[in-house]
Protein backbone atom coordinates (compact mmCIF):
# COMPACT_ATOMS: atom_id res chain seq x y z
CA UNK A 1 0.00 0.00 0.00
CA UNK A 2 1.54 3.21 -1.36
CA UNK A 3 1.96 6.05 1.12
CA UNK A 4 -0.72 8.14 -0.56
CA UNK A 5 -3.16 5.58 -0.82
CA UNK A 6 -2.71 5.42 2.87
CA UNK A 7 -3.44 8.73 3.32
CA UNK A 8 -6.83 8.81 1.19
CA UNK A 9 -8.21 5.85 3.10
CA UNK A 10 -7.36 7.75 6.47
CA UNK A 11 -8.97 10.80 4.84
CA UNK A 12 -12.14 8.72 3.82
CA UNK A 13 -12.23 7.21 7.03
CA UNK A 14 -12.18 10.51 8.64
CA UNK A 15 -14.92 11.68 6.83
CA UNK A 16 -16.92 9.18 7.30
CA UNK A 17 -16.80 8.91 11.29
CA UNK A 18 -17.50 12.48 11.26
CA UNK A 19 -20.69 11.97 9.42
CA UNK A 20 -21.49 8.88 11.99
CA UNK A 21 -20.82 10.91 14.45
CA UNK A 22 -22.87 13.78 13.55
CA UNK A 23 -26.18 14.43 15.16
CA UNK A 24 -29.37 13.59 12.46
CA UNK A 25 -31.08 17.12 12.33
CA UNK A 26 -34.17 16.70 10.76
CA UNK A 27 -37.75 19.25 11.44
CA UNK A 28 -39.72 18.49 14.25
CA UNK A 29 -43.17 18.88 14.16
CA UNK A 30 -46.80 19.26 16.30
CA UNK A 31 -49.90 19.08 15.44
CA UNK A 32 -51.29 22.35 14.36
CA UNK A 33 -48.04 23.43 12.52
CA UNK A 34 -48.61 24.37 9.17
CA UNK A 35 -46.32 23.55 5.86
CA UNK A 36 -46.00 23.23 2.52
CA UNK A 37 -46.59 19.26 1.68
CA UNK A 38 -46.56 17.73 -2.14
CA UNK A 39 -49.60 16.22 -3.09
CA UNK A 40 -49.25 15.25 -7.03
CA UNK A 41 -47.12 17.77 -8.72
CA UNK A 42 -47.40 20.61 -6.96
CA UNK A 43 -47.20 21.58 -3.61
CA UNK A 44 -50.30 22.94 -1.12
CA UNK A 45 -50.85 24.87 2.26
CA UNK A 46 -51.36 22.52 4.55
CA UNK A 47 -51.73 21.73 8.56
CA UNK A 48 -49.83 18.38 10.78
CA UNK A 49 -53.48 17.11 11.98
CA UNK A 50 -51.28 14.28 13.63
CA UNK A 51 -48.04 12.84 14.63
CA UNK A 52 -47.09 9.11 14.96
CA UNK A 53 -43.38 8.60 16.42
CA UNK A 54 -43.12 5.08 15.34
CA UNK A 55 -44.27 5.04 11.94
CA UNK A 56 -41.54 5.86 9.05
CA UNK A 57 -44.07 8.70 7.77
CA UNK A 58 -44.81 10.28 11.79
CA UNK A 59 -46.57 13.67 10.79
CA UNK A 60 -50.32 13.15 9.34
CA UNK A 61 -51.03 15.78 7.44
CA UNK A 62 -54.61 17.82 5.74
CA UNK A 63 -54.42 20.35 2.46
CA UNK A 64 -56.35 23.59 3.58
CA UNK A 65 -60.05 23.67 1.92
CA UNK A 66 -60.02 20.11 0.46
CA UNK A 67 -61.30 16.62 1.41
CA UNK A 68 -60.11 15.14 4.68
CA UNK A 69 -59.96 11.92 2.12
CA UNK A 70 -56.85 13.69 0.58
CA UNK A 71 -55.11 13.43 4.37
CA UNK A 72 -51.74 12.11 3.81
CA UNK A 73 -48.47 10.64 6.39
CA UNK A 74 -45.46 12.22 5.24
CA UNK A 75 -41.63 12.45 6.85
CA UNK A 76 -40.36 15.28 8.17
CA UNK A 77 -37.98 15.23 5.32
CA UNK A 78 -40.61 15.86 2.87
CA UNK A 79 -42.17 18.49 4.45
CA UNK A 80 -41.43 22.49 3.62
CA UNK A 81 -41.90 25.02 5.53
CA UNK A 82 -45.06 27.52 4.80
CA UNK A 83 -44.21 30.02 1.75
CA UNK A 84 -41.10 28.17 0.93
CA UNK A 85 -42.43 26.36 -2.21
CA UNK A 86 -44.80 27.47 -4.71
CA UNK A 87 -48.37 26.66 -4.12
CA UNK A 88 -51.46 26.23 -5.49
CA UNK A 89 -54.41 28.15 -4.06
CA UNK A 90 -56.49 27.16 -0.80
CA UNK A 91 -59.12 24.26 -1.66
CA UNK A 92 -62.25 25.64 -2.02
CA UNK A 93 -63.83 23.56 0.97
CA UNK A 94 -64.44 26.97 2.73
CA UNK A 95 -66.01 25.29 6.32
CA UNK A 96 -62.73 23.06 6.43
CA UNK A 97 -62.52 23.28 10.05
CA UNK A 98 -58.58 23.06 9.65
CA UNK A 99 -58.54 26.14 7.69
CA UNK A 100 -61.08 28.11 9.90
CA UNK A 101 -58.81 27.07 12.66
CA UNK A 102 -55.70 28.61 10.73
CA UNK A 103 -57.74 31.81 9.98
CA UNK A 104 -58.79 31.51 13.38
CA UNK A 105 -62.19 31.90 12.02
CA UNK A 106 -65.58 29.93 13.28
CA UNK A 107 -67.64 27.95 11.16
CA UNK A 108 -70.72 29.71 9.26
CA UNK A 109 -74.04 29.14 10.54
CA UNK A 110 -76.84 30.42 8.83
CA UNK A 111 -80.42 31.60 10.09
CA UNK A 112 -82.23 31.61 6.90
CA UNK A 113 -82.22 29.65 3.85
CA UNK A 114 -80.20 31.45 0.57
CA UNK A 115 -82.77 32.91 -1.74
CA UNK A 116 -83.56 31.84 -5.25
CA UNK A 117 -83.63 28.68 -7.61
CA UNK A 118 -82.22 25.62 -6.77
CA UNK A 119 -81.08 22.48 -9.23
CA UNK A 120 -82.10 19.04 -8.27
CA UNK A 121 -80.30 15.45 -9.15
CA UNK A 122 -80.61 11.99 -7.58
CA UNK A 123 -78.46 10.94 -5.30
CA UNK A 124 -78.27 7.12 -6.13
CA UNK A 125 -76.82 5.40 -8.99
CA UNK A 126 -73.42 5.18 -10.19
CA UNK A 127 -73.86 8.84 -11.72
CA UNK A 128 -76.33 11.42 -10.66
CA UNK A 129 -79.43 12.09 -12.52
CA UNK A 130 -81.18 15.94 -13.20
CA UNK A 131 -84.63 15.63 -11.31
CA UNK A 132 -85.67 18.56 -12.90
CA UNK A 133 -89.49 18.00 -11.68
CA UNK A 134 -88.43 18.46 -8.02
CA UNK A 135 -87.03 22.17 -9.03
CA UNK A 136 -87.95 24.73 -7.26
CA UNK A 137 -87.47 28.23 -5.76
CA UNK A 138 -87.14 29.99 -2.49
CA UNK A 139 -88.74 33.15 -3.03
CA UNK A 140 -88.51 34.26 0.62
CA UNK A 141 -88.20 33.43 4.61
CA UNK A 142 -91.07 30.72 4.57
CA UNK A 143 -92.33 30.44 0.80
CA UNK A 144 -91.08 28.33 -2.08
CA UNK A 145 -92.89 27.67 -5.37
CA UNK A 146 -92.01 24.48 -7.26
CA UNK A 147 -90.98 23.64 -10.92
CA UNK A 148 -94.72 23.91 -11.97
CA UNK A 149 -95.68 27.44 -10.84
CA UNK A 150 -97.28 25.99 -7.29
CA UNK A 151 -96.69 27.90 -4.53
CA UNK A 152 -96.29 26.36 -0.86
CA UNK A 153 -94.76 26.87 2.45
CA UNK A 154 -91.66 25.54 3.81
CA UNK A 155 -90.49 25.80 8.00
CA UNK A 156 -86.71 26.08 8.76
CA UNK A 157 -85.40 24.88 12.06
CA UNK A 158 -81.86 26.87 12.17
CA UNK A 159 -80.00 25.52 14.71
CA UNK A 160 -80.53 21.60 13.69
CA UNK A 161 -80.43 22.85 9.91
CA UNK A 162 -83.59 21.24 8.61
CA UNK A 163 -86.76 22.29 6.70
CA UNK A 164 -89.91 20.73 5.79
CA UNK A 165 -92.38 21.75 2.97
CA UNK A 166 -95.70 22.16 2.67
CA UNK A 167 -98.02 22.47 -0.66
CA UNK A 168 -96.97 21.86 -3.94
CA UNK A 169 -94.68 19.30 -5.53
CA UNK A 170 -92.81 19.25 -2.19
CA UNK A 171 -95.33 18.78 0.26
CA UNK A 172 -94.22 16.88 3.11
CA UNK A 173 -90.83 16.39 2.44
CA UNK A 174 -88.26 16.72 5.23
CA UNK A 175 -84.69 18.18 4.12
CA UNK A 176 -81.05 19.20 5.63
CA UNK A 177 -79.83 22.61 4.45
CA UNK A 178 -75.95 23.45 3.77
CA UNK A 179 -74.47 26.48 3.30
CA UNK A 180 -70.82 26.88 4.08
CA UNK A 181 -70.63 30.53 3.88
CA UNK A 182 -71.92 34.12 3.50
CA UNK A 183 -72.12 34.63 1.14
CA UNK A 184 -71.66 31.17 -0.89
CA UNK A 185 -69.13 30.84 -3.36
CA UNK A 186 -69.33 28.94 -6.51
CA UNK A 187 -67.42 25.83 -5.15
CA UNK A 188 -69.95 25.15 -2.19
CA UNK A 189 -72.87 26.57 -3.50
CA UNK A 190 -75.90 26.16 -0.39
CA UNK A 191 -77.34 22.94 -0.48
CA UNK A 192 -80.70 21.63 0.31
CA UNK A 193 -80.78 17.62 0.44
CA UNK A 194 -84.33 15.92 0.43
CA UNK A 195 -84.50 13.12 2.45
CA UNK A 196 -87.44 11.39 1.16
CA UNK A 197 -86.83 11.62 -2.68
CA UNK A 198 -83.03 11.21 -2.19
CA UNK A 199 -82.22 14.08 -4.23
CA UNK A 200 -80.25 17.23 -3.68
CA UNK A 201 -80.68 20.59 -4.66
CA UNK A 202 -77.98 23.31 -5.09
CA UNK A 203 -78.23 27.07 -5.53
CA UNK A 204 -75.91 27.76 -8.53
CA UNK A 205 -73.29 30.86 -7.82
CA UNK A 206 -71.10 32.24 -11.08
Amino acid sequence: MTPSFRAFLIAVCGVLAAALAAPTAQAQYKVGDQVDALFGPSYLQSVVIGVDPKSAFPYRVHPLGYLNTMDTSFSAAMLKPPGSEPTRPVGGIVDDPWLLKVQGKKAFHPEHVYRGPYQCFSLGGNRPEARMTFNFIIVDDHRYRDAAGHNGTYEFDAGAGTLTFKGGTLDGQHATYHQASNPPTHAEPPAITLTEAANRCDHPIK
